[in-house]
């Protein structure tokens, strides 16, 4: 019993440092792309 109350909470820390990781990759991901269509539209006008 007691073994499967610390795999519960060792799986709870995993997937809050995992959920944390993800929505870093999706923040630098998404402020790549936001840069990328910048410098696009920059290169367009000229």
């Amino acid at each position: 019993m007691i073994s499967f109350l610390t795999y519960e909470v060792n799986l709870s820390k995993f997937l809050i440092l995992s959920s944390f990781v993800l929505l870093i990759f999706i923040t630098f991901g998404v402020i790549y792309i936001s840069y990328v269509s910048w410098k696009d539209k920059k290169r367009l006008k000229k």
